[in-house]
């Protein structure tokens, strides 16, 4: 039993095995983006921000790259507009202003083309609320999504799901395996990263085997987008 338990601590505190495992979950899909192409929509799912209740200002998380390289391709001209859905500055309970002044102030990102769903709690509902919110204005136009490398097999689901014709660009990649002896020294900030990676794996799999409701547009709540 105490073999055991060195080999399963020895195992979950190795970064090179980590990060093995981590590319062969990422790899196949990953995509640059092609600046020629234009978008009338980006969809960045939340999990990206949160507030500074003392200095009340937007505070970012791992997943900021989302923002950021959304804002570049706005500023170049790849994309028009983004939906920003279910995340935590955006969120603020009725006010819709918050994150869309700080786009503007900091990336210059005029106010209307912030759009803003505030209710997804998960990835699925990201889509399926944002459909509902945004299924008429969306209707024919070109969709890019935007989320990491390490969630993007769930979030390619979930678009197939809901019948979402879109394409995807992929963010906080870091498929690299370091072989440098370093890194073969137990790191307890790896248990973290399993930890991550198997709530992905569990989840893909959760998500195939579960029945999700199709996007409703007659329940959506105007008054969010204004």
């Amino acid at each position: 039993m105490v073999v055991g338990a060195v080999v399963l601590f020895l195992l979950s505190t190795n970064r090179p095995l980590f990060f093995a495992a981590n590319k062969a979950w990422c790899d196949g899909c990953v995509w640059n983006i092609d600046t020629t192409q234009h978008y009338d929509y980006a969809i960045l799912p939340g999990g990206m921000t949160g507030v500074d209740t003392l200095r009340w200002r937007v505070e970012y998380g791992e997943a900021a790259d989302r923002i950021v390289d959304c804002a570049w391709l706005m500023n170049i001209g790849v994309v028009d507009k983004m939906i920003v859905t279910g995340d935590g500055a955006s969120c603020m309970s009725g006010d819709t202003t918050f994150f869309r002044r700080h786009m503007q102030e900091v990336y210059g990102i005029s106010p209307e083309r912030v759009l803003i769903e505030r209710r997804a709690k998960n990835t699925m509902e990201n889509f399926i609320l944002t459909i509902e919110q945004f299924g008429d204005q969306m209707a024919g136009k070109k969709i890019l999504v935007i989320n990491s490398a390490r969630y993007m097999r769930r979030t390619m689901l979930c678009c197939e799901t809901v019948g979402l014709e879109c394409d995807y660009y992929t963010v906080d990649i870091n498929t690299t395996v370091p072989l440098n002896w370093e890194e073969w020294v137990p790191n307890f900030n790896t248990l973290d990263e399993w930890m991550k990676l198997a709530h992905e794996w569990i989840g893909y799999v959760a998500y195939m085997g579960h029945s999700w409701p199709k996007p409703n547009r007659n329940v959506v709540e105007n008054a969010l987008t204004e």
